[in-house]
């Protein structure tokens, strides 16, 4: 940091994505500056699920343990078609944990999460300033960015050597920097209604469920405790102040339940959209969450996406700053995140179009394609091989029970073979005879690296190329 900058960075939005951000950065060595326009946590829950490898951050950050009690197993998945006959699902028993040690996608309470997240960023050492918009935002001529902030009593600046825009799909940031928006042609309008049941013994569905009906398709997603959340596409012709009647919500919860037996918390329209921004770095300024990118919710991975963004970019800014890395590898954000956040919105987009194909064509929209499409993986300059596990989250390794850590990782099938000076540099991990915790990576090769992320870079019989990427990143770093 400058001795004229304020923080190392300067984090705006203090949703879950932004606070993670800058968490994740006090916990490696940034000074971190956050602010909000609100003062207080937003009460009722929008985000509701959550998978495994955003699971896995939030241990790495120290917070599995509180969020276990606010969070349950999701058990499974299906679509049905409008008489409720199942199409395609999966059911999964209940303490089915996935590659990474966790459930594979569990739901939530947002407001509780956040309030952890707050509490542990705050701990760390990140100063939050609630309260504060930005309304304008300035490079400095050094290096860093001024941002101007204003508050009910407060009109002044901070400068920061990094700025990190975490305020949402209407983002004041990225309107500030002209940073369009790409829309990948996906726009409907539904009613989101969050319920608590009355009556425990309601006999509804124990998976989240996509009920494709021709008269009009819904979701419906088994939430922790007794909240549950019901989704409803609105008709052509439909006004948004007509569905919010309670009459209204009334009626398109009755096939489920009575008001006697679901109280209704909170419902509100929303506009999905697919969209993502033309650039997630513009210099200092860096886009994250829903600032980059927004996906309709069929799969989950809203939030997901945007924890993602910032576990990926915290460890690169806190590489630079240390002086492990150079400054080129922050390009490394964009080339990553950007494709692969991408990709999650077509997935998105994927279900919704196989919704509406159920509900036309039953169990022939499987045909379809729709909903087949791989997970992702990231890719770019940083990995090395063509291995399927490259670019993937590295699996937890048999008998490593604890969280993963914070830093590089090279394990061995053998013994140690030659290690460049570069890994030691860098802190890595060196594991030998390593085999046996990771036998679906080290049979068919003798070394893994895997980076702070958890992101395996390489899979391989020796070190030399992926010396030869990470290296070019470490040439010109300074401590």
């Amino acid at each position: 940091m400058s001795d004229q900058q304020d923080a190392d960075l300067l984090v705006i939005g203090c949703g879950p994505v932004g606070v993670m951000a800058a968490l994740r950065c006090a916990q490696r060595g940034l000074s971190v500056i956050a602010i909000d326009r609100s003062t207080e946590v937003y009460p009722l829950p929008r985000a509701i699920g959550m998978d495994d490898e955003v699971q896995d951050l939030i241990a790495r950050a120290g917070l599995i343990d509180e969020f276990r009690t606010y969070s349950t197993q999701l058990p499974g998945g299906e679509f049905t078609d409008g008489e409720g006959n199942r199409v395609v699902g999966i059911e999964l028993p209940l303490g089915t944990v996935g590659a990474l040690g966790h459930p594979p996608m569990v739901t939530f309470d947002q407001p509780s999460l956040e309030r952890n997240l707050r509490a542990k960023a705050v701990a760390a050492g990140v100063d939050m300033r609630l309260g504060l918009e930005s309304v304008a935002l300035t490079d400095l001529d050094g290096g860093g960015a001024r941002v101007d902030v204003r508050g009910a009593d407060v009109d002044t600046s901070i400068t920061a050597r990094w700025v990190i825009a975490a305020d949402g799909a209407k983002s004041t940031v990225r309107s500030l920097r002209s940073i369009a928006m790409i829309d990948q042609g996906f726009d409907q309008t539904w009613l989101v209604v969050d319920t608590l049941l009355r009556d425990p013994d309601l006999p509804l569905p124990r998976v989240a469920r996509q009920h494709c009906s021709a008269d009009r398709v819904c979701t419906f997603v088994p939430g922790p405790g007794a909240h549950r959340r019901w989704e409803f596409q609105l008709r052509p012709g439909e006004q948004r102040e007509d569905v919010l009647a309670a009459e209204s919500i009334a009626q398109l919860l009755a096939p489920w339940g009575t008001p006697d037996q679901i109280e209704v918390t909170r419902a509100a329209v929303y506009r999905f959209h697919a969209n993502v921004a033309a650039t997630f770095r513009d210099g200092p300024v860096f886009l994250v969450g829903d600032a980059a990118h927004q996906m309709p919710p069929f799969n989950g991975q809203g939030m997901c996406t945007g924890m993602r963004d910032a576990e990926n970019l915290s460890w690169k800014l806190a590489a630079v700053s240390s002086g492990e890395l150079d400054d080129t590898v922050l390009d490394t954000y964009d080339e990553e995140r950007r494709p692969h956040a991408a990709d999650q919105v077509e997935h998105a987009v994927d279900a919704g179009m196989l919704i509406e194909a159920i509900a036309h064509d039953g169990a022939a929209a499987l045909e379809s394609g729709y909903g087949q499409r791989p997970f992702p993986k990231l890719a770019g300059s940083a990995f090395a091989g063509d291995h399927p596990a490259v670019g993937a989250v590295f699996p937890a390794p048999l008998g490593r029970p604890e969280p993963f850590g914070d830093g590089w990782r090279v394990l061995w099938a053998g013994a140690c073979g030659d290690v460049a000076e570069l890994w030691r540099d860098l802190g890595a991990e060196v594991t030998t005879d390593a085999g046996d915790s990771s036998p679906g990576l080290l049979s068919d090769a003798q070394v893994v690296v895997v980076r702070p992320d958890r992101y395996v870079v390489a899979v391989a019989n020796d070190l030399a190329d992926a010396t030869e990427r990470i290296g070019a990143w470490r040439r010109g770093a300074t401590a």
